[in-house]
């Protein structure tokens, strides 16, 4: 994962501001045994793009009213070395500036060993209706709440906290945790190791993590989701939706559309979905309460259990396959399809059906016996091919209207 790098270019300790301002303020003093400078200000500045860029240090942007931006920047330094704390304060720049249809803040550090011992917040109150605001930090937390327009959020090595926003969002992170309260737009979330959360998107969710867990509450639009080692957490999503990881469990509840789940090493359970599913694990169980569409489901030591539905053709394809537990299938009643079941090795198992199958024993081309149940529910209608070994195959009868 690449993350833009801010290349510093201006040194020394340094305040510049090349636009009117209502009130500026710009001071060095000592608080509890260390050296702090505090710079503030006021821009005026209606909706124009904010591009925040700075070595290190949290950033801090709240909603306000329009016309002016509001900033406040405080950095400290301490040690036991106080003339070397304040050679380090002096060596980190700030500035604020608004050239042409842009307003740019910046802390630029002139030494590579500026930062250490260093602390630096950038708190700043600008108008909720900002057209696109970008922060970047080399090393701290980002905050955003309550912003109209496009955000652009990236740090190299901490956490990401956003919320209430109106516009699209892009957040990458280093290695923190990526929060997202709610956004009505299209959310793209990236960390080499956190976690990810969001409460709600109104449009489409990408989510990328190298180890930690994702979890959604509510996406109106498609969902892609990938990480590295952690589970996946879906309740709620309007549309397709695309998840996978190295190691975790995948628990998605009510999807609008399709579905493709596939874990390395852990449960599936899928709560509903409008369209087909495909879904593969390594080692574990796989649950589908509901799907209007073919199923193919696959796990390498687990039990599987899916009720199916739909109208007629909905299944077409549908292939559900254990090579070490039981297959469950529960069909409606009045659904038309054709039913092939298979146990490998069936000493100690069997097909049990509330439809009537017909059930015969034979050995395939290796000598190791099957057992197989075919037959027709409803006149017959798409082919639903179930296949078990070390486990027992049933075909329950559903009630409800297919």
């Amino acid at each position: 994962m690449r993350l833009a790098r801010f290349v510093p270019t201006v040194a020394g300790a340094a305040l510049l501001l090349a636009a009117p301002a209502a009130a500026q303020e710009s001071r060095t003093f000592r608080e509890d045994g260390r050296w702090v400078r505090e710079v503030r200000g006021v821009i005026p500045a209606a909706s124009l793009p904010i591009r925040v860029d700075t070595d290190l240090g949290i950033i801090t942007l709240r909603a306000g009213p329009p016309g002016e931006i509001r900033y406040h920047v405080r950095a400290r330094s301490g040690g036991a070395d106080d003339a070397e704390a304040r050679r380090r304060l002096e060596g980190f720049a700030i500035s604020a500036s608004r050239s042409g249809d842009r307003v740019l803040f910046r802390g630029e550090s002139s030494r590579v060993t500026t930062g250490r011992g260093l602390a630096v917040e950038f708190d700043l109150i600008v108008p909720a209706g900002t057209s696109q605001i970008e922060a970047t930090t080399g090393a701290g937390d980002i905050t955003a709440v309550g912003f109209d327009g496009r955000l652009v959020l990236l740090t190299h090595g901490g956490r990401i906290t956003a919320d209430r926003l109106g516009g699209a969002l892009r957040a990458e992170s280093g290695g923190g945790e990526v929060s997202v309260g709610s956004a009505a737009a299209e959310v793209r979330l990236l960390t080499a190791g956190g976690n990810l959360r969001i409460g709600l998107a109104g449009g489409d969710v990408v989510a990328q993590s190298s180890g930690g867990d994702v979890s959604i509450d509510e996406a109106r639009g498609t969902v892609r989701v990938e990480t590295g080692g952690g589970s996946i957490s879906v309740r709620k999503a309007s549309r397709d939706v695309d998840v996978g990881t190295s190691g975790g469990n995948i628990d998605l509840g009510a999807v609008g559309g399709r579905v493709s789940a596939a874990t390395s090493g852990g449960s599936i359970r899928i709560g509903s979905a409008g369209g087909g599913v495909r879904c593969e694990t390594g080692a574990g169980p796989i649950s589908i309460r509901g799907a209007a569409g073919p199923v193919r489901a696959v796990t390498s030591s687990g039990a599987i259990r899916a009720e199916l539905g739909g109208g007629p053709g909905a299944l077409a394809d549908s292939d559900l396959q254990t090579w070490l537990g039981e297959v469950t299938v529960v069909l409606p009643e009045g659904l038309p399809a054709t039913i092939r079941a298979l146990i490998d090795d069936p000493a100690g198992h069997r097909i049990r059906s509330d439809f009537p199958l017909r059930i015969s024993r034979e050995a395939e081309g290796s000598g190791r016996p099957t057992e197989i149940g075919e037959g027709r529910v409803a006149g017959g209608g798409s082919l639903i091919k179930i296949r078990a070994l070390g486990g027992d195959i049933v075909i329950l009868r559903s009630k409800k209207t297919p």
